[in-house]
């Protein structure tokens, strides 16, 4: 399983994933992987949600691989 995690707003050192990458997290809920805070979110754009497109509301993310069992 994969999870997304926000970066906590405390954090002083930048975080990375198992592969070394950094990313953002949209109000959405999706995921781009940048260096640089993105200009607007893609799925929003795709969905016409233009305003939400552009409101600028990221947070800095990383991709963890949960390699436990989850139950079902």
């Amino acid at each position: 399983m994969i999870r997304i995690k926000p970066v906590p707003a405390d954090a002083f050192t930048s975080v990375r994933d198992n592969d070394n990458n950094t990313g953002w997290l949209h109000d959405c809920g999706a995921f781009v992987y940048s260096l640089d805070q993105p200009h607007r979110c893609g799925e929003c754009w795709s969905a016409l949600r233009n305003g939400q497109a552009h409101n600028g509301s990221w947070q800095r993310a990383y991709i963890i691989r949960d390699t436990r069992e989850v139950a079902s």
